[in-house]
Formats: C-alpha cells, structure tokens, sequence
C-alpha cells in the first residue's frame, strides 16, 4: 500500500528530459493541427466555469456506495452559509460517506467539494477541496476542464507515453491531488506551447495567446484551491506546484510588447517550474514511486 512508504520530504528540483522536450524544447515543434488542438483546450480551460460543474470522474462510484451506509447530518450535503466559504462538515462524516476503498476523500463536484472541516475535540476549522480538480474556493467549480477526453488525453501523458517501461497507478488509485494535477499541468503546458509558438512569431494578439496568459492568471489566484494532500507525497506536489503557479502570475503579469526580455525570462523560469512538478508528477504516478524518488536522490 502506498499509505506505507516512508515519509519523506524532497526539495531538490528537478526535470525529466523527456518532459522537458515535450513542454517546448527547441528540437521539437508543435504543427499546426497541435497548435490547434492546444489553443482548443486552453480556450475551454478559460471558458470551464460555465461548463465544469459536471461530474467527477466515474471512478468515484465507491464513494457513493459507501454514502448509503452512512449516518451522516443533512449538514455534509446542504449549501454553503452566505458569507462563509465551504460547507461546514466533520472529517469522520467525509470518511463516513465520501471515503474509497484506498481512504481518500472524494467528494462529487456537484455536492460541494470546499468544506469546513471541524475535528471533534478540536476548535480548529480547516477549509479543504476535497474533490479531484482545481476549483475556485468560492463556488467549487472548476477553474479548468474537468471532461473524460481531458483525462484520456492527459493521464496517459504524464505516465505511460513519458516512461513506457514503467509501471503506473490506475487513475481510480491516483489521489485527488494527482488526478487535479493532471488536469491542470496538462493544459499548463498546452498553453506554455502557445506562449512559445507566439515569441518565435512575435505575435501577442492571438486568441490563442490571450487564453493562456487568463489561464495562467486564473490558476494564480488566491482563490484558486488545488485538493487537499491526503497522502504524504501529497505535500511535495504541492510545494512544487505553488512554485509553478507563482510563476506562471509573473509570466502572465508582463505585457512582452512592452518588454520582450524580461518576458522571455520569466517564461523561462515559469517553464522550469512547470517541468519539476510534472516531473515529480510522473514519478509519484508509478507503482515504484519510492525506489524511483531514491534513484533521483538517493536514499
């Protein structure tokens, strides 16, 4: 089980070359049907809070299942309280009638994902994204696509078409925060491509552009709630993901017509960023997660 691995912390950074080439390395072009299919799926990124407030993934049938067992308040499923952000809940309620079969909290995207979660014996109140996507702490929707294709496409990017010879996880045993950052690094790298394509034509007044630079600016926002870590590893992802987003703002907040250089340098930073979270990404999808993060740093 993967609940049994050591824990440990890993700050080193680091990319893997194959994903590296794939977010935009100078030996590999996008042709114009990929350029296409990327600015596609950034545009609906941009566009999701109209659309995303569809169903988690089927993979969650579990924790439906597990919900006609349980005894919990009318409270785990009612709307939030006008002014306060998430619907208030206990932590063994959420065990009680969103936990799979591995332990992880899923809780639907249609039933209120942000909560407030309160412990008995405890005054502390920690707000949480329980679902598997990024959402806007707000309103629980989906800052970015949450479809089957997107997860069809993406999923088997970040596993097998990286490292073939690899063993891999099923997307039902991945943690919600694996699953989100699948979605997210997905379209962050389709619009990392877009950014490329459009400083080698020095041409900023694409759509295509523009929807990468609101991506990026949406994925920023304080409001923007990756999910919960529920897994030791959990924590890492989101050390380097923060990394990432913090510099996708400083991306987004130049205007290269104004300021080509200093453009190019934060795209090349916000592109570093993005490699070692997706790097880390890959790794902690496979079986061998442990044995693979000790090869990359020893023991």
């Amino acid at each position: 089980m993967r609940w049994n691995h050591r824990i440990k912390m890993f700050t080193a950074i680091f990319s893997l070359v194959a994903i590296l080439t794939a977010c935009g390395g100078g030996t590999k072009e996008a042709t114009t049907k990929e350029s296409a299919q990327d600015a596609g799926a950034v545009a609906t990124a941009t566009n999701s809070s109209d659309t995303s407030t569809t169903d988690s993934s089927a993979a969650d049938t579990n924790a439906e299942d597990s919900a006609g067992t349980s005894s919990t308040s009318d409270t785990t499923g009612s709307s939030p309280e006008e002014g306060k952000i998430g619907v208030d809940s206990t932590l063994e309620e959420l065990k009680q009638k969103y936990a799979d079969k591995l332990g992880y909290i899923r809780v639907p995207l249609n039933d209120h994902p942000v909560r407030r979660v309160s412990e008995e014996g405890s005054k502390n109140i920690n707000i949480a994204n329980y679902s598997d996507a990024v959402v806007n702490m707000n309103t629980g929707i989906p800052i970015h696509s949450d479809s089957q294709r997107l997860i069809d496409d993406a999923f088997p990017f970040f596993t097998t078409v990286q490292a073939p010879e690899v063993s891999y996880v099923s997307w039902e045993e991945a943690t919600n925060l694996e699953r989100a950052m699948v979605k997210t690094l997905f379209i962050s790298r389709q619009a990392l491509l877009l950014t490329e394509d459009a400083m080698k034509n020095k041409d900023y007044t694409s759509q295509s552009f523009k929807d990468s630079m609101v991506f990026f600016k949406n994925v920023a926002e304080f409001d923007s709630m990756a999910p919960v870590a529920q897994h030791p590893y959990d924590i890492t992802l989101t050390k380097l993901y923060d990394k990432a987003r913090d510099s996708w703002a400083k991306l987004a907040a130049i205007d290269p017509e104004q300021d080509e250089a200093a453009f190019a340098e934060k795209y090349t930073e916000a592109r570093t960023e993005a490699n070692n979270v997706m790097g880390l990404l890959n790794i902690l999808l496979s079986t061998n997660e442990e044995e693979r993060l000790e090869q990359t740093y020893g023991k």
